[in-house]
């Protein structure tokens, strides 16, 4: 079966699967902070690396004669939106953003945000901007593997999470200490994707979801304990997969049964858009929230079952900036008549 047969043919509960993962990652960042438990373990093996498996599900070589051809094509789909979406952020940040940032943030020379922007690693402002930084060098490190064997391929995936251990990448370019971090995933996804699309119509694969499910949980409770950086690395790997599996096992059944409403789909399409603007959305929320109750920020602690609630209400709210954008401003996330061609 094709590439693009792959894709057609399971085109709903990959749409499915990007919106869980995008709604985990508004999720994660919604508070009170889960830190320290076992359920911000697993939702924090969910939320990136879901997006990263995704994506290197959707990849492909076919169409990508030479490098600077996927270059292209992969700058109009990722770069443009990176650039446009912080043109937007970074002129909001110099008129209103400096009065609802914290004391660092105001005291940072104007041109900072530039500076890391055109580094690849933006932290001061639209800081999840960064994923598309990471997947650009990521889908631009992999094309070089087109030409290596599968086997020898997971063995240097596998090598690479460890090198942010073993040499500082903290201020690596287009962040490539997150590159090294999620690779795997990444990788491991494009290099097996037959196999995987074939796994997910057996009928065993609810067995080797739950098996997968205990394997998580066991791993789960080994990174609660601090273990050592090194053995963490296959922990993190092997707890990551071993969940995000279920999850989309989970995610085709319910789409099988169920199909796929237009409104998870239409979603589902504008990732991107929701990834730059969900923060907007959490802080404008709980500045709302500690507004009218005249209660602190710390308000949020410890009340867990307001962060559903609050998910839900940003990407409520996430609608409006999707809707605009898909409407009157296309090409900033790369699509329109001039990118057709």
């Amino acid at each position: 079966m094709s590439d693009t047969a792959d894709r057609r043919t399971y085109r709903k509960w990959i749409d499915c699967a990007k919106f869980v993962s995008i709604f985990l990652v508004v999720l994660f960042h919604c508070p009170p902070s889960l830190s320290g438990t076992v359920a911000g373990v697993s939702l924090s093996h969910l939320r990136l690396p879901s997006f990263f498996f995704l994506a290197g599900l959707l990849f492909s070589f076919s169409g990508h004669p030479s490098f600077i051809a996927f270059a292209r094509r992969r700058s109009i789909q990722l770069l443009i939106p990176y650039v446009c979406f912080f043109a937007i952020s970074y002129l909001f940040w110099l008129l209103a953003g400096k009065d609802l940032s914290s004391p660092d943030e105001r005291a940072a020379p104007f041109y900072q945000p530039v500076v890391e922007y055109l580094y690849g690693r933006p932290l001061l402002i639209d800081w999840p901007l960064w994923f598309i930084a990471a997947l650009f060098s990521m889908q631009c490190l992999f094309y070089l593997f087109r030409k290596i064997s599968r086997p020898a391929s997971v063995v240097i995936l596998f090598a690479l999470a460890f090198a942010p251990r073993l040499t500082d990448l903290s201020g690596a370019p287009w962040m490539l200490d997150n590159v090294c971090d999620f690779f795997f995933y990444y990788g491991l996804a494009s290099l097996y994707k037959k196999a995987f699309f074939r796994f997910m119509e057996m009928k065993s694969r609810f067995i080797a979801g739950f098996l997968l499910l205990i394997i998580h949980f066991i791993c789960n409770v080994q990174l609660l304990g601090q273990p050592d950086e090194y053995l963490a690395v296959p922990l993190h790997l092997l707890c990551g997969i071993s969940i995000i599996i279920p999850l989309f096992i989970l995610i085709k059944a319910i789409t099988d049964r169920r199909g796929l409403h237009p409104a998870i789909k239409y979603m589902a399409m504008n990732t991107i858009i929701i990834l730059a603007c969900h923060t907007y959305g959490i802080r404008l929320l709980t500045l709302l929230v500690t507004r009218f109750m005249h209660v602190g920020d710390d308000f949020f602690d410890g009340l867990y079952g307001l962060k559903p609630v609050i998910a839900v209400a940003v990407m409520i709210l996430m609608i409006a900036p999707v809707y605009v954008i898909n409407r009157y401003f296309p090409f900033i996330v790369g699509r329109g008549k001039y990118f057709n061609s």
